[in-house]
């Protein structure tokens, strides 16, 4: 049985892009020996980045053709037409010459709507259009219809939806009605990045940005939901008690970097903040032991990339007290609608002695999720040596 992983994300894409690679390591991983594996990816620039992990890619590209069979779909004319004369987008063409007996959709890809007899596995990072459908980011423009419709129309039919919490797959079987025992959660790893063996060394990161230990430190594109407006916020009530922290954001603008900019200047925070935008995956691991701590008050979640981090690294978590369920102890939970509550917890890392008990927290923490990782990934292969076993009934 062969696997196809198909990676849609730019390496700009940001925390998007570090799960799909992750979710590649480990899919090769449980291959390994049993099935066969292969990564295609829409991105030619891509290709380099996977090859740094020895991972074999091939490109290829979503055609307009393939484009404008995935808008017919939508109506219904059109789809018995198709179905009728048996009409094959290319890109499901290549993946038929390759030999491909299961596509797995890394991110929330609408390229399933090509398909036409190709069985898949689809992933689900998060349903926060419908929990805070008030960001721009899933409602502008007839993005939360549009998702709406994906996953109403998608993930039904998939062989397996891998989500990233028992929380997430819950949601997903009850609002989009899902058989609860085709998803399964699997929990997020941090990304391969921070390993020793691909990281530049701190003291050569802290002096490419020019920066000093001790900063607060936010990895996050410039989304609206992300929050960066209280971090702000935050330093301005500090500030008001003589009280000068800096902070350090690292990420892209997704349309919301303007915004944020323009607040730092109307309150004099320019010698607090530092954008240095996206920076090599390298240089990460650097930028994380250099802070004081990792500050993330965002709306959308549970799982996110940035708390993984800091308990990899060693870093103490202030968190968005939403998902307090997923970090438990191992952060400081603080209501995203509050500045003065941020403040008070970063007063409180700047200012311990020893933040050693977060740290442990967070390191058993890291260990809990490794267990259900690891427990994931043996259902994981039970459920693909099944599919195995029936593809053996047609050809």
């Amino acid at each position: 049985m062969k696997i196809i992983a198909v990676l849609e994300s730019k390496i700009t894409g940001g925390g998007a892009f570090n799960q799909a690679l992750n979710a590649i390591v480990q899919m090769e991983r449980i291959c390994k020996g049993q099935f066969e594996f292969e990564v295609f990816s829409t991105h030619s620039e891509n290709i380099k980045e996977l090859e740094k992990l020895n991972v074999k890619c091939s490109f290829v590209k979503i055609s307009f053709f393939d484009s404008l069979i995935a808008s017919l779909a939508k109506r219904s004319g059109w789809k018995r037409i198709q179905n009728r004369l048996k009409i094959y987008g290319p890109f499901e063409k290549k993946l038929i010459q390759h030999k491909c007996d299961l596509v797995y959709f890394l991110t929330q890809s609408s390229s399933m709507e090509i398909l036409q007899k190709t069985n898949f596995i689809t992933t689900v990072f998060d349903l926060c259009h419908r929990d805070t459908p008030e960001f721009p980011e899933v409602s502008d423009f007839g993005e939360f219809q549009s998702r709406e419709e994906h996953f109403k129309k998608n993930l039904s039919q998939a062989v397996i939806v891998i989500t990233e919490s028992e929380l997430l797959s819950d949601l997903v079987a009850r609002r989009y009605g899902v058989d609860r025992e085709r998803c399964l959660s699997m929990p997020m790893s941090g990304s391969h990045y921070l390993k020793d063996n691909f990281s530049t060394e701190k003291d050569l990161v802290l002096k490419k940005y020019k920066l000093d230990e001790g900063y607060f430190f936010y990895p996050a594109q410039f989304w609206a939901h992300k929050n960066h407006i209280r971090i702000l916020e935050a330093l301005v009530k500090l500030k008001d008690d003589n009280i000068l922290y800096k902070v350090i954001f690292v990420g892209g603008d997704k349309g919301n970097k303007e915004h944020v900019k323009k607040f730092v200047s109307q309150h004099c925070l320019d010698e607090q903040v530092r954008f240095l935008g996206f920076v090599p995956a390298e240089d990460m691991r650097g930028l994380y032991e250099g802070c004081v701590a990792v500050v993330m008050p965002t709306y959308f979640g549970p799982t996110n990339l940035p708390p993984m981090e800091a308990w990899m690294i060693g870093r103490p978590l202030i968190y968005s007290s939403y998902f307090k369920e997923h970090s438990g102890e191992a952060a400081i939970s603080v209501d995203p609608d509050d500045a003065s509550e941020i403040a008070t917890a970063m007063r409180t890392c700047k200012e311990a002695e020893d933040n050693s008990y977060l740290i442990e927290c967070g390191a058993l923490r890291l260990q809990q999720i490794e267990r259900t990782q690891i427990a994931a990934e043996k259902e994981l292969m039970n459920r693909l040596h099944q599919f195995k076993i029936r593809r053996t009934c047609w050809l």
